[in-house]
């Protein structure tokens, strides 16, 4: 037996060992994260920055309470993340969460704020109820602020949360040119790009003329030119890249005439001069398996109906190379592409980005564009297709990818949301080649879809009778076995020997 001296040494050393895991607990934040994307681990990105703060950063946290299940997790999920902030920063991130709903004073500051209110569907006593909910935060430090209008779940918090500290903290932003005076799509016609680089560039557009200078730029942006571009401003262009600058090409090789069913190759100079530096962009449509769907419209009797169809001429691009300026992308949509192909000059050094899936091909223009065409095996002999890749040469470097149109939302009544991965690759491009990487990873850190594979008909009516026929074999398999035992058991007991 244990004596009480004993027992008290034991109750001692145990109240010791909760005390020293509890100081240890508020010292060091230890996470085991076994999602595959990582979404609950920071980033080394995010960690540096919270190392590198000197002075408080105050988070006000405007979160509703009593809502849904997964809307009251999302706040436990924000709650512990500027937890595991607090800490990585030796408490410099100082936070408070705010109920709008409980005051309504609280709820105009908020709203003031730019937090944005959402309404919610809800259920009590049996009945439908719409809620207004905040779900979003202010972050401080000093005089500046950033708001997040509304906190995403996953690992887009990190991102929103991390961006905004980032903004405040960077001194002075570097010069970003996007060429224009030949048809280019304008700064204001991207407006999700230029919200991914407004954390660390000052985004501006530049005409190239003997007044302009442009090694003030870390970066030019020439996308999607419409006119054909004079020698002279390859020749501002050609000087810009020999003094170390940098280029990010968005061009269209191809036209897509919709209005008359045509495609046709398109000149604009660009080609011309990629080529001599090793890059073809061929006068192709790249068609693809994998791919986005177009409305047609059908008439049935009096009606007339939409109906979704696949159109290869719309490529999903989800094959990226291990690189930075594609790390952690998922999917791409791209609208008339065209592929590409390198010389292997060994002066030179190319690195292939993105590609078309293992079922892609390329039509020649001019193509005629037949909703109707029944597309078959052979026309998609063309796999892992190049439509992006990177140029290195001597101090500059250079990407290029086959479509004019990848990020350009458009104005007025033509504005569109673009694939957000579409934005990012743009917005990684010039990121990498403007020597600041940071924010690369946490950019594309994002919880992302994962849709089941597509199975052949006969697949699935293979599981289909695997599923009713398998529960069968095993409880016929089940009541054998018995059978048996017990006849083993009986046979047994009929034996001479048995007692």
């Amino acid at each position: 037996m244990i004596d009480k001296r004993r027992f008290n040494l034991y109750i001692i050393l145990v109240v010791g060992i909760l005390i020293l895991v509890n100081v240890l607990a508020n010292r060091f934040f230890f996470r085991i994260d076994f999602t595959e994307d990582q979404r609950y681990t920071l980033s080394e990105t995010t960690k540096d920055i919270l190392k590198g703060i000197n002075e408080p950063v105050t988070v006000t946290a405007y979160f509703s309470e009593g809502l849904q299940p997964q809307f009251d997790q999302l706040r436990k999920d924000f709650k512990d993340l500027l937890t595991e902030y607090a800490t990585r920063s030796k408490n410099q991130v100082v936070y408070e969460f705010i109920n709008p709903n409980e005051d309504p004073a609280q709820e105009q500051k908020a709203v003031q704020e730019g937090i944005q209110t959402v309404m919610i569907q809800d259920r009590e006593k049996d009945q439908s109820t719409t809620k207004k909910a905040y779900m979003g935060a202010v972050i401080q430090i000093g005089e500046q602020t950033e708001t997040i209008p509304f906190i995403q779940p996953g690992a887009q918090m990190e991102y929103a949360l991390t961006t905004a500290i980032k903004k405040m903290i960077v001194p002075d932003k570097a010069a970003i040119g996007f060429i224009t005076g030949h048809g280019e799509a304008s700064i204001s016609e991207m407006v999700q790009v230029m919200q991914g680089l407004d954390v660390l560039y000052v985004p501006e557009e530049v005409i190239l003329s003997d007044s302009v200078n442009l090694s003030k730029y870390k970066t030019l942006a020439w996308i999607n030119p419409q006119d054909s571009i004079p020698s002279e401003a390859f020749k501002y262009v050609d000087d810009y890249l020999n003094q170390g600058g940098n280029l990010f090409v968005a061009f269209n090789r191809v036209d897509a005439q919709l209005n008359r069913g045509m495609g046709f190759a398109k000149y604009t100079g660009l080609a011309d001069w990629l080529k001599k530096r090793g890059i073809t962009v061929n006068e192709d449509f790249v068609i693809d398996v994998t791919c986005g769907q177009i409305n047609v419209q059908q008439h049935q009797g009096m009606f007339t109906v939409n109906r979704p169809i696949s159109f290869p001429y719309l490529p999903v691009l989800s094959n990226f190379a291990d690189h930075p300026v594609t790390k952690g992308l998922g999917t791409m949509m791209m609208q008339f592409g065209s592929s590409m192909t390198y010389n292997n000059d060994s002066t030179r050094s190319f690195t292939p980005l993105v590609f078309t899936s293992d079922k892609s091909g390329t039509q020649a223009s001019p193509v005629y564009f037949n909703i109707d065409k029944q597309w078959t095996q052979n026309d998609f002999s063309s796999p892992k297709l190049t439509v992006a890749g990177l140029l290195e040469e001597g101090n500059h470097k250079i990407i290029v990818i086959s479509d004019g149109d990848l990020a350009i939302n458009g104005s007025g009544e033509n504005m569109r949301q673009v694939q957000p991965d579409n934005a990012n690759f743009v917005v990684n491009a010039i990121d990498f080649m403007s020597d600041d990487t940071g924010l690369i990873q946490l950019r594309s850190k994002q919880v992302k879809m994962r849709p089941l594979e597509q199975l052949e008909d006969g697949d699935k009516n293979f599981l289909k009778i695997l599923n009713f026929v398998l529960p069968l074999i095993v409880i016929l398999g089940f009541g054998v076995y018995r059978y048996q035992k017990r006849k083993y058991v009986r046979l047994k007991r009929k034996g001479e020997s048995y007692v």
